[in-house]
């Protein structure tokens, strides 16, 4: 009799789960999974994206000029980092990061699939992964500008010469300071380093997948026509590479253009626009300085990537979009 109750009420509560969700519609359901997949992502791998941007801005917020680099290595800078500020240093701006990230991953994934839809006209393929993507990115970006902007201008901060007392704090100074174009400062290089590599890692995802499938590997037990973790995992980290190898040099300058009016404020110099900025860096230090930060945004845009597509595709099943 006790079994009894016991399956019936693990019957009941499996039963009043799926009620739950089958009551989403489909696309609350897209935006949650966007949304979950790129906050699980971002939080995982927080530690290597500051350890990119400390070494993005370095020449920027460095008050000895002669030393361009944040640290030698990236090992280097890690302990840097830690014996500064402390273990939790690695987190630093990650609040304002899941805010960002949230909505932004959420916005992405729905309008990827809506305008994948869309562009479906002919079957789909790698150009209309390539469109969607790059329509997806643009529109998230442009919503979701403003908490990137804060998040890279709190993460940046020098310990005891701080500009901002947390996220609030922070927004309300760009605006009373910069006035409301302040908070899309930098937001064209942005818009030039989101767009295409949001593209290409759509498309070499979705390819990926497809020629997996086909070749008959990396599929699920159950159902051939899903991939499995490695496989998810796999088309994600190839995916996020080629995206970034491709857009980094101006991911360098964009997170310069977020900060530099504020340092360029201190040191009494006039900001550079990204043009200008581009070409100092080249200047002044080669296609070296504009691949500044390489190592630990390959370090993180493997699992960041393979670990928002794989979260997507499994909160998706959860969910029951995908049955």
């Amino acid at each position: 009799a006790v079994g009894g109750q016991v399956a019936e009420g693990g019957e009941a509560t499996g039963s009043l789960e799926y009620r739950l969700v089958d009551s989403l519609s489909l696309e609350t359901k897209t935006l949650l999974s966007g949304g979950i997949a790129g906050s699980v992502a971002k939080t995982l791998t927080a530690p290597l994206s500051r350890v990119t941007i400390l070494f993005q801005v370095h020449g920027v917020v460095t008050t000895k000029p002669s030393r361009t680099a944040y640290a030698e290595n990236f090992v280097a800078a890690l302990r840097k980092m830690v014996q500064r500020e402390g273990i939790l240093a690695m987190w630093k701006g990650n609040a304002t990061s899941v805010l960002h990230r949230f909505p932004y991953s959420a916005i992405n994934f729905f309008c990827y699939e809506k305008a994948k839809v869309a562009l479906n006209v002919n079957g789909e393929s790698a150009m209309t992964r390539l469109l969607a993507g790059g329509v997806a990115g643009a529109l998230a970006c442009m919503v979701c500008y403003p908490l990137d902007l804060i998040r890279t201008r709190l993460a940046t901060q020098i310990p005891g010469a701080a500009f901002y007392d947390g996220i609030w704090d922070c927004g309300v100074k760009i605006l009373r300071e910069e006035g409301p174009w302040g908070m899309y400062r930098g937001l064209g290089s942005t818009l030039a380093v989101q767009v295409p590599s949001l593209a290409i890692s759509y498309s070499a995802y979705g390819t990926l997948s497809e020629a997996f499938k086909r070749r008959g590997i990396f599929l699920c037990p159950q159902r051939s026509d899903r991939l499995n973790a490695v496989g998810c995992l796999l088309s994600g980290a190839i995916a996020g590479i080629l995206g970034s190898m491709v857009t980094y040099p101006m991911d360098v300058v964009r997170r310069r253009q977020q900060i530099m009016v504020k340092h360029s404020k201190v040191r009494d110099t006039r900001a550079r626009n990204a043009l200008e900025d581009f070409v100092f860096i080249f200047r002044q230090d080669g296609i070296t300085g504009l691949y500044r930060g390489i190592l630990p945004e390959a370090l993180k845009v493997i699992p960041v990537v393979s670990i928002t597509f794989l979260t997507y595709e499994r909160v998706r099943r959860f969910l029951r979009i995908d049955r």
